[in-house]
């Protein structure tokens, strides 16, 4: 008899030789299931391989050898290692996706594939199937508001004041952020001031985005010009002249603008578009320039629900959309992301948008290079600031985690990020990651990068101080109970130094941009970043003359501070509220200052007042970073 086998392959007369030799049981072994996975999986199972080993290696470097710039290939990558189940992974718990799953499976002749394999030659992948159930029509209550707009008569700008206005934002503004892609914009302008009755001169949404774009253009200038009045609904144009110049009682530059914007905006959620998005963005930059936070918060957070809503974390395929449309998408989410940070931070909200909850590619340029680059700025300063953001969100999740041990701290905080930071920043392409302590380069004669590198060297500095503060708290907290660090001096001196540095920094480039007139007095990140270093400062000084020693000073440290709170000045009169509220606290720190330089000058005391100094520099310190601690 032959001996009894088992297995997948099992048949009753074709039994193993071995086996039947033996006398034993033949089983066969279970083959393995061949399973077909993405290469952009293995290429991420990779970079994770290689960036623990790269964390795995600096362990136990110093300070100075952790500065060194990180390979090409884990830049920044390993920021993001760390995050949660990416939104892809989350349940969609729609009846539209779910019928769209059994249709699938109806259609196919094993339904496994729509929970397993995201290959292409296996089917669509469940992100397929949740942009295919949100892009469906569904029925729903139709309100009159939805299309029903009131007759709305308002006023343009002379056509070649409109381009000027537009060379002005995309100077001053344009390189930060994404906005809209540019050589379409233009082309819109275009039809809509030289081709009578264009669709663009009865589009509700592109006239605000139009507005709202000019608006800002305007605001970095106050002159006025002549304007052009058109009736929405009717045939006829007019043009009204108005005399260049602006009396002392102009409201801000620009805002009549925007507020004829904000009539014509209207958002119909149920149909909302990219171009309803880009509007809303634009109109929380300018929110800002009227030191209106609080509104900003609130269209930022409709910007972000939106952002969601359109999907614009899950980039379409290649064969789904043109590449110009994919990287709008792209740059469109990084810029939303980082306005909903800067916003949220702003007032101490909770941010809606969650970067470790995507996985999408930073901003990049068209390949191959062709005519749809001018579509796009540089990819260069929106990805630094992009990761910038991430950074700073790092740095603040790990300063609240901060003990009352400075020693413990310091090692286990402080000088980890500020080494990422440092390793971060070289590891950039040139000229980001130059020095411009200096002096800020023209950059081959290019205003709006030289103003973006002003402002991304603006926004690292910050990001220092933003760090190092917690610890400069710790140390005055010190001086009026008159106790003492339990950390070396050596290494209080070097990050108080560090601290004392980037302040110093950004009050010289602060300067030096209104040197090059680029320098925006209503500008809310100007005021933040001059308000700041100010401050820091003026208590390095004042800690300086009562403990010599705890910074390195230089000669022009007191001459710079006058100089820079000069500047503070000429904002507010410029009509900034930014500035005006910056000064009334400056003045409280410099009180401050003075009470700390003084020799046993404990004047908190006095008459029997019992003041609580801990609870009141804490309540400084917090006010100050409610107005200043950004995260763009």
């Amino acid at each position: 008899m032959l001996p009894i086998r088992s297995g997948p392959d099992f048949h009753p007369d074709n039994p193993c030789r071995n086996c039947a030799l033996t006398n034993r049981v033949c089983t066969y072994a279970v083959r393995d299931k061949k399973v077909t996975i993405p290469e952009s999986y293995l290429r991420r199972l990779e970079n994770e391989l290689q960036n623990s080993k790269v964390v795995h290696s600096n362990t136990g470097r110093s300070a100075e050898e952790s500065c060194a710039p990180l390979p090409r290939s884990v830049q920044f990558i390993d920021e993001r290692k760390r995050r949660r189940p990416s939104v892809s992974a989350v349940e969609n718990s729609t009846a539209q996706l779910f019928v769209s799953k059994l249709k699938q499976i109806q259609s196919s002749t094993s339904g496994l594939h729509l929970f397993g394999s995201n290959s292409e030659t296996s089917g669509p992948s469940n992100g397929d199937l949740e942009r295919d159930s949100v892009a469906s029509k569904y029925e729903y209550f139709a309100l009159d508001s939805d299309t029903a707009h009131a007759r709305c008569t308002f006023t343009l700008p002379p056509y070649p004041y409109a381009l000027f206005l537009l060379e002005q934002f995309s100077i001053y503004l344009g390189q930060d952020w994404h906005w809209f892609c540019l050589r379409t914009f233009q082309h819109r302008l275009h039809n809509t001031y030289m081709i009578a009755h264009s669709l663009e001169s009865k589009d509700r949404t592109w006239l605000c985005l139009l507005l709202v774009t000019l608006a800002l253009g305007e605001s970095v200038n106050a002159s006025r010009r002549p304007q052009i009045t058109l009736d929405l609904n009717g045939q006829s144009s007019q043009l009204m002249e108005h005399d260049i110049g602006a009396s002392p009682s102009t409201p801000p530059p620009g805002s009549e603008l925007f507020e004829q914007a904000l009539k014509l905006l209207s958002t119909p959620f149920e149909s909302a578009s990219i171009e309803h998005l880009e509007a809303l963005n634009l109109i929380v930059l300018y929110n800002y320039q009227l030191n209106r936070k609080r509104t900003a918060y609130m269209y930022a957070g409709t910007s972000a629900r939106l952002c969601n809503m359109l999907q614009l974390h899950q980039i379409p395929k290649a064969w789904e959309c043109s590449a110009v449309e994919r990287e709008h998408r792209k740059r469109l989410w990084w810029s939303t992301f980082c306005l909903d940070r800067m916003t949220s931070s702003q007032g101490g909200h909770l941010p809606a948008l969650q970067v470790d909850q995507i996985n999408l590619e930073y901003p990049s340029r068209i390949q191959p290079a062709s005519e749809d680059d001018k579509e796009f700025a540089n990819p260069d300063y929106l990805s630094a600031r992009v990761q910038l953001t991430i950074l700073e969100a790092e740095n603040s999740d790990s300063v609240s985690g901060s003990s009352n041990d400075d020693a413990h701290d310091i090692a286990n905080i402080y000088r980890p990020m500020l080494s990422k930071l440092c390793s971060w920043k070289q590891s950039l392409p040139v000229p980001l990651s130059s020095d411009i302590d200096n002096g800020i380069p023209t950059l081959t004669g290019s205003l709006p990068d030289t103003r973006a590198l002003a402002n991304f060297h603006l926004r690292f500095n910050q990001c220092l101080i933003l760090l190092l503060r917690p610890l400069l708290l710790r140390q005055i907290a010190s001086i009026f109970s008159n106790e003492t660090s339990n950390a070396s001096q050596e290494e209080l001196l070097e990050l108080n130094s560090t601290c004392l540095k980037s302040a110093r920094s950004n009050l010289r480039i602060s300067l030096d941009v209104r040197a090059h007139s680029l320098l925006v007095p209503l500008g809310f990140m100007e005021n933040m970043h001059l308000f700041t270093s100010l401050m820091i400062l003026y208590l390095a000084i004042s800690i300086n003359i009562r403990r010599p020693g705890s910074f390195h000073q230089i000669s022009e440290d007191a001459s710079k501070y006058e100089e820079g709170k000069d500047l503070l000045r000429y904002m507010m009169q410029s009509g900034s509220f930014a500035a005006k509220g910056h000064l009334a606290m400056l003045k409280d720190v410099e009180d401050l200052g003075d009470t700390i330089a003084m020799e046993g000058g404990m004047r908190f005391n006095q008459e029997g007042e019992q003041w609580d100094v801990d609870e009141w520099m804490l309540q400084l310190f917090q006010t100050s970073s409610s107005i200043e601690h950004m995260v763009s």
